[in-house]
């Protein structure tokens, strides 16, 4: 039997002309009866092991394992493979319990939990559903030593990941224990918004210094989270900026845009304030047209209207995101990651950079990364 493998370069996941990876990390309970049986007639026409290898290589394992058990499709094999994120994640929520409570001992007040994890506790959705090998917290730099301290207390000491830049200590420090959860586990701490150059972020950080005072923690733990709106749009913020928008892990970065507009209470309408009062651009807006369009996520069309506004906006989206395949593009160098940075400012890709030499020409200069 012929399976459908072409394509491969771009997704393992394609089927019928389509990019259906999207369909595998979707809230089972947002899928129509047809898109339950195109991802039934996938499975059993290529088989287990294909479709395991692909849900793997695209590091979507556990929402495909949701989705797959919901629709009763092979369930008895995927409920064991879903059980075992389960398990693990609830370790890495007590392991950040006792980070945070370890932590106030040490001094420490501004740490607060972010993005994928942050975002599984906040929104209340499946615990099973997040597979990364770390969890990312905002702190303020003036308590550096006492994090430090604390995480070497509990045998998590700075590193450096392969891939990895280590001149960007001064915007991001990782720690990582080598004998935890079998294969080892890091923490990282971000200092800024996010951990790249040629980002004009001042006001961003601004934004999250204020925004941390109002982090809460969650129930029946130490916790700490941003508030739903916030954790949306510093969600947004990173993918925007820190994964110019499809970069790996690709799709996966927009569960958290879903999973937050779904399970929270989300102010959409100070979302689109604060996007103006910090220059962002159309980096927010953008971001919630990708999920919206990707993953059908119940977004207000007001709320992403911006990014699609004028042709120049619109070529940076088409350039993204291919509508008719519903697929993404993952290719990467330096001169995209400029021009996306650029286009994302809503204004001309000249006016863009003389801004933004301007910027670093009266503060400090930064190297692409």
């Amino acid at each position: 039997m012929h399976k459908e493998k072409k394509a491969s370069d771009i997704s393992s996941l394609f089927y019928k002309g389509q990019d259906i990876t999207s369909l595998f990390i979707r809230v089972p309970q947002s899928l129509t009866v047809v898109e339950k049986e195109l991802l039934k007639e996938f499975y059993y026409k290529n088989g287990r092991e294909f479709v395991e290898n692909a849900i793997t290589k695209n590091k979507i394992l556990p929402f495909a394992a949701c989705v797959l058990v919901s629709i009763k499709c092979d369930k008895d094999y995927w409920e064991k493979k879903h059980d075992s994120f389960v398990g693990k994640n609830n370790e890495i929520k007590s392991l950040l319990d006792n980070i945070f409570m370890n932590m106030q001992s040490f001094g420490c007040k501004t740490l607060t939990l972010t993005e994928n994890f942050g975002v599984v506790l906040k929104s209340n959705s499946c615990i099973g559903c997040f597979c990364s090998g770390d969890v990312d917290l905002y702190a303020d730099i003036n308590e550096k030593q006492n994090i430090e301290s604390c995480l070497n207390h509990m045998n998590f000491f700075c590193d450096y990941r392969p891939g990895r830049v280590s001149e960007y200590s001064k915007q991001i420090s990782m720690f990582h224990n080598p004998d935890i959860f079998n294969e080892g586990y890091w923490i990282n701490i971000l200092w800024k918004t996010t951990s790249r150059a040629f980002l004009i972020q001042d006001k961003y950080d601004t934004r999250l210094s204020k925004e941390r005072l109002f982090a809460k923690s969650i129930e029946g733990t130490n916790i700490r989270v941003l508030n739903e709106t916030s954790l949306m749009y510093f969600c947004a913020l990173h993918i925007a900026s820190g994964h110019y928008y499809t970069l790996t892990p690709g799709l996966r970065l927009y569960v958290d845009i879903d999973r937050l507009a779904r399970g929270c209470n989300v102010n959409w309408d100070q979302l689109i304030e604060w996007s103006d009062e910090d220059d962002a651009g159309i980096r927010i807006a953008a971001v919630m047209y990708f999920s919206h369009k990707l993953l059908k996520t119940p977004i207000p069309q007001k709320v992403y209207q911006k990014a699609l506004k004028n042709h120049r906006n619109n070529r940076l989206i088409n350039y993204l995101y291919n509508a008719k395949t519903n697929q993404i593009q993952n290719k990467s160098n330096k001169l995209r990651r400029l021009y996306i940075e650029l286009a994302s400012d809503d204004m001309s890709l000249f006016h863009s950079a003389i801004r933004k030499t301007n910027y670093y020409i009266n503060n400090k200069s930064h190297k692409i990364k």
